[in-house]
């Protein structure tokens, strides 16, 4: 009889290898290519997961021609999203270096420092109490400040705008893939759970989980902040704030932070209008940063997220704070969305292996 044992290595083992190595130095090689239109194809993957409601009303009275409903949707996202972004962008940089110009301006001139002199006699007796507070150059630190953020802005936006040749072929990377994901969104999904070596309703249940996270952050993060830098905006325009419309794009920035938001912008607001001497306009805008800005943030916010996407708060806040440091911009999808497939990933372990 023959004990020969069997061989370590089988040819079987020799062929997975072989292509597995393929297989990985194929995808890498994808990955590199794909990699100077990232940004573009994750817009139309974001801005696909998004539309899908739509898309599929329009496919049904459209009555199946998948096509064509791309075509539509895809058009009515140009005409618009895309269009009033580019148009908010341009003003946004020309608001920014106008900002500049008139903060450089009123330093040179004394303008900015004849306003804070006005107010700055009874904020210094307060201070006088605290002697390591009063040796702060709050002036100089607040008209910095404006200096700062207005030529900071200005540089980014500015060369973004400028640089039209590539900001239009990003564009129509773009479109073109949200055409594609749109049309045939259902079978690229169903061949990427084809490829999940889970059980059927792990597979489903981890779809579920990642949209869920998708909308409600979409919905609870990325359309109230935009709703918040609108109405700053219109606060700042009502009440005679310039550069309205710069302070609310970055009012809707700031208020996809976790902590503080758009009270970062309309508080300085209204001390601004208090400074000027505006004390009526100071206080009713801060009855509209109270009431219609900040106040609806605190309670929508969790409903919309915290419910639907079934996180715990702060591993939502976690998960905010560190996509952003990350990924960017991005990562305030993205950090819920990691959060969101490690707790699934933990639920399936847990069924599937710890009993063992």
């Amino acid at each position: 009889m023959n004990n020969t044992p069997p061989p370590f290595i089988t040819r079987a083992h020799v062929l997975a290898i072989v292509f597995f190595a393929f297989f990985l130095f194929l995808l890498y090689q994808m990955a590199q290519l794909l990699a100077p239109f990232s940004s573009a194809l994750l817009w139309a993957a974001i801005l696909a997961l998004a539309l899908h409601p739509l898309h599929k009303r329009l496919l049904g009275a459209l009555k199946g021609r998948a096509g064509l409903a791309a075509a539509v949707t895809s058009l009515l996202t140009v005409l618009v999203i895309v269009v009033p972004a580019i148009v908010l962008l341009a003003l946004c940089a020309s608001q920014a270096i106008a900002l500049y110009q008139w903060a450089s301006g009123g330093i040179q001139s004394g303008r900015l420092v004849d306003l804070w002199n006005s107010f700055s006699t009874s904020l210094s007796e307060k201070l006088m109490a605290y002697p390591s507070l009063a040796s702060i150059d709050v002036k100089g630190i607040a008209v910095k400040s404006i200096s700062d953020i207005s030529s900071t802005l200005a540089g980014e936006i500015g060369p973004l705008l400028k640089d039209t040749v590539l900001l239009t072929l990003d564009l129509g990377i773009m479109i073109i893939a949200l055409y594609f994901l749109l049309r045939n969104g259902e079978a690229y999904y169903q061949s990427a759970m084809e490829l999940l070596p889970f059980a059927s309703e792990h597979k489903r249940s981890l779809a579920q989980k990642v949209y869920n996270t998708f909308s409600a952050v979409l919905n609870g993060v990325f359309l109230i902040a935009l709703i918040q830098g609108v109405l700053t905006g219109i606060g700042f325009a009502l009440f005679g704030i310039p550069f309205a419309v710069f302070w609310g794009f970055l009012a809707a920035v700031l208020a996809l932070l976790p902590v503080g938001g758009a009270a970062i912008v309309w508080a300085p607001g209204a001390v601004y209008l208090f400074l000027a001497g505006a004390k009526i306009h100071g206080t009713l805008l801060i009855l509209w940063g109270l009431v219609l800005v900040t106040l609806p943030d605190n309670f929508l916010k969790p409903l919309l997220i915290g419910r639907k996407a079934k996180l715990p708060t702060f591993f939502l806040f976690i998960g905010i704070l560190g996509g952003l440091k990350v990924y960017g911009i991005l990562g305030i999808l993205f950090g819920p969305l990691v959060v969101t497939l490690l707790t699934a990933f933990i639920q399936i372990y847990r069924e599937e292996y710890a009993g063992r």
